[in-house]
């Protein structure tokens, strides 16, 4: 049911490091069959954020929400805007973020809600899995870096070669997320228009 997301993040290893580095997975969860949600966080410069979140409205419907974007960090709050209008404000303590929706989101569930900090890393795991496509592409260029989070500003932390075959999962932003075929098998984003899709 989570298949969203996020082994995408992955491979954080040039993180950067600053004051109030709000990085990290957090969730919430009403029992049983009931309204569950986990956000997933990686603050890649001091004023931003890339997230992926996905929430389920529990019986009798079940209705999902599965979402993501860039937040813009001040301190301990942030804001969310997308091109409909929608706005989501993230409210930060220490061991929580608290989401709240303005009058224009129309998520089929709502996202608000108090999350917990349940990790300050994000971390691959067999429970954490990206929408899988069936798209497969090689890298078409030299010296090709792949990214923490689909933005230009995001840390740069491993070097992919040229005609180095990837597995396309995910899309935002102008990037692909891919699988690289290395030891540690990680998960990248990577701008598309260093990647040929082969058909």
């Amino acid at each position: 049911m989570t298949k969203l997301l996020f082994t995408f993040f992955f491979s954080l290893t040039t993180l950067l490091s600053f004051a109030g580095n709000h990085t990290g997975i957090y969730s919430y969860n009403k029992g049983l069959n009931k309204a569950n949600a986990t956000l997933y966080l990686n603050q890649f410069s001091e004023d931003t954020a890339f997230f992926m979140l996905e929430a389920v409205s529990g019986m009798p419907d079940f209705f999902m929400t599965d979402t993501k974007g860039f937040v813009r960090i001040t301190d301990n709050a942030g804001i969310y805007r997308s091109k409909d209008s929608c706005g989501i404000e993230f409210t930060f303590t220490p061991v929580a973020c608290t989401l709240r929706e303005n009058g224009s989101c129309r998520y089929e569930c709502s996202t608000n809600g108090k999350y917990k900090k349940t990790s300050a890393q994000l971390k691959k795991g067999t429970s954490l899995l990206p929408a899988i496509s069936d798209k497969n592409g090689i890298i078409s260029k030299d010296s090709v870096y792949g990214r923490s989070a689909p933005h230009r500003s995001a840390p740069a932390s491993v070097s992919i070669p040229k005609n180095e075959s990837v597995q396309i999962t995910d899309e935002f932003n102008g990037y692909y997320l891919v699988e690289v075929n290395n030891k540690k098998k990680d998960f990248l984003w990577v701008h598309k228009k260093n990647i040929q899709v082969l058909k």
